[in-house]
């Protein structure tokens, strides 16, 4: 009879303190995180340059070319003044919001090209920064957010200038 008591006390224990635990690890409405998408802002730009070469070809090279460029998807987290936020907490649902998995990313520039036979080109490509900006709210969303954010989402090019070159020498 004892020994069932005793059991049935810690069954009882244990509930109890599992009840605590969820309840201190659950989502709480104050762990809500929601972002609010506002704008989308142009960063910097870099220009670099493609080669094409049909020095050698005896016929004329019309394919599609590929640029890869790296970069990094940077968050910025903004609170307003006074108010303490996780940041990692606040960058963690940025991520989620935008679908971001890594922090880099290649971005890819396809340019058409048509190259005369004997003949050297080459491509200037400007490549833009993509940001989104926007606001983040702790809580429950009330129109009354807690700071700002930014997070580079892309880079994407064009093709600013196209030079015909004099072949290298073999």
């Amino acid at each position: 009879m004892f020994s069932r008591v005793l059991r049935y006390r810690t069954l009882l224990t244990g509930a109890v303190l599992l009840a605590i635990l969820v309840g201190c690890v659950a989502p709480q409405a104050a762990d809500t995180i929601s972002i609010l998408d506002r704008k989308q802002t142009q960063g910097q730009t870099v220009v670099k340059t493609l080669q094409a070469n049909n020095c050698n070809g005896t016929t004329e090279m019309k394919q599609d070319l590929q640029a890869i460029t790296q970069y990094t998807h940077d968050i910025e987290v903004n609170p307003y003044k006074g108010v303490s936020v996780n940041r990692r907490a606040v960058s963690d649902e940025i991520r989620s919001y935008y679908g971001i998995r890594d922090d880099t990313a290649d971005a890819v520039c396809v340019v058409p090209v048509q190259i005369p036979a004997g003949a050297y080109y080459t491509y200037d490509l400007e490549w833009v920064e993509i940001w989104r900006e926007g606001d983040f709210e702790l809580g429950k969303p009330d129109d009354d957010p807690e700071g700002t954010y930014r997070v580079k989402t892309s880079m994407l090019c064009e093709v600013v200038a196209q030079r015909a070159e004099t072949c290298p020498s073999q």
